[in-house]
């Protein structure tokens, strides 16, 4: 028989916070507001969306959600080990309506990157997060059906309102396609990304 090791995993952190109802409405109503006095926003990596400037943790409106954030933080840099000084680098907020999607992407210079869900119909379009190795993408070899997660090369997650997801900011990621059909505010994946950085980096 032989034996295994794991070696060099890759963590994905969630919360889903308790009755975000409440918080998702605020930030909603926020978010649509910067949206209405600044529809150009910045173009980064989405397609078809919009995405505000990255100064939205600088906005007092937002403080609920950031501390909500630094929560988060501690569990993930308690479970890590790591004890360095972290701050909230950026923060800025998505929209996407139907047919709009975010290229793979990392971010760089950060610790911890994440997203939280505001509001996410059906179909609106899945996180992916893709293998960060370079061997395994190289050499394809052929793998039978029904492989468990850990050996997939792209994982899909669907998103959530008032779920949180933090992980680390070299891993390629992106959003698939809002392929949602529904007319109005129910078609729209509103989201909030952040990088957290460690201080004086």
């Amino acid at each position: 028989m032989i034996s295994t090791e794991i070696l060099f995993p890759t963590f994905i952190y969630f919360k889903d916070l308790p009755d975000s109802d409440k918080l998702n409405e605020h930030l909603f109503n926020c978010i649509k507001s910067w949206y209405e006095k600044d529809k150009t926003g910045v173009k980064r990596t989405n397609s078809g969306g919009w995405h505000s400037k990255t100064d939205m943790n600088h906005r007092p409106e937002y403080e609920p959600l950031i501390r909500e954030l630094f929560l988060m933080l501690e569990e993930c840099n308690k479970d890590q080990g790591i004890t360095n000084d972290v701050v909230l680098g950026n923060m800025w907020a998505n929209i996407n309506p139907p047919m709009s999607y975010n290229k793979t992407h990392i971010h760089p210079n950060s610790l911890w990157s994440g997203v939280y869900y505001v509001t996410a119909p059906k179909n609106s379009g899945d996180l992916f997060i893709e293998d960060p190795r370079p061997g395994p993408n190289i050499n394809l070899p052929n793998k039978q059906e029904n492989i468990p997660k850990s050996l997939w090369r792209v994982v899909n997650y669907t998103p959530k309102a008032g779920r949180l997801i933090m992980f680390p900011s070299w891993l390629p990621h992106g959003v698939n396609t809002n392929l949602n059909k529904e007319k109005g505010r129910k078609n729209l994946r509103i989201s909030v990304s952040f990088n957290f950085v460690i201080h004086n980096k």
